[in-house]
């Protein structure tokens, strides 16, 4: 007689119990997204709001709308990318000349990431209303929320940029949204 364990191992468990869990994730997400499509914060007999009612406010323009859709995109393809090399670190099946690439790769993502952070909080911090900053081998692209961007400002996001980044100055892009 076989073993059950040998039937059912781990992965299998761990594969089997992640499916639930995520099933049930998607079942709170589908449970609160409709709850808050019918809250409106306004007894609807009387018309009047009590204190301490939820209300849905939208009030999120098309450049604020832009920056956090970019934001979402931005994170969801560094942990796919982290993903990736975690999967390959704990694949089993390299060497150790490709496991020192692998880590190698790791630290220069965590690297771009941290100073793509440091650059979008230090133009924040210097009056603009946004920042996105996306690094590259070949440069960097830099986008800001401005009402009109002058030679000042655009200095001004040079200078940031190549405090933090050894770059050719030609190679960065600056892109206003208004």
């Amino acid at each position: 007689m076989k073993r059950l364990n040998v039937i059912i191992g781990k992965k299998q468990i761990v594969i089997a119990s992640l499916t639930v869990l995520l099933g049930a994730a998607v079942a709170v997400n589908f449970a609160v997204s409709s709850a808050k499509k019918s809250d409106k914060g306004i007894s609807a007999v009387n018309g009047t709001a009590n204190y301490g009612d939820a209300a849905y406010v939208s009030n999120i323009t098309g450049s604020d709308a832009y920056f956090a859709q970019a934001r979402l995109d931005k994170q969801q393809s560094r942990d796919e990318a982290a993903e990736v090399l975690a999967a390959m670190y704990g694949g089993g099946d390299m060497t150790s000349d490709e496991l020192t690439v692998v880590t190698e790769n790791a630290k220069n993502l965590s690297s771009v990431i941290e100073s793509e952070s440091k650059i979008e909080t230090l133009l924040k911090a210097q009056g603009f209303s946004d920042a996105l900053c996306y690094l590259s081998d070949n440069g960097a692209n830099v986008i800001v929320k401005t009402d009109g961007l002058d030679a000042a400002g655009a200095a001004k996001i040079k200078s940031t940029l190549l405090s933090e980044v050894d770059i050719a100055s030609d190679s960065i892009t600056i892109v206003e949204v208004k």
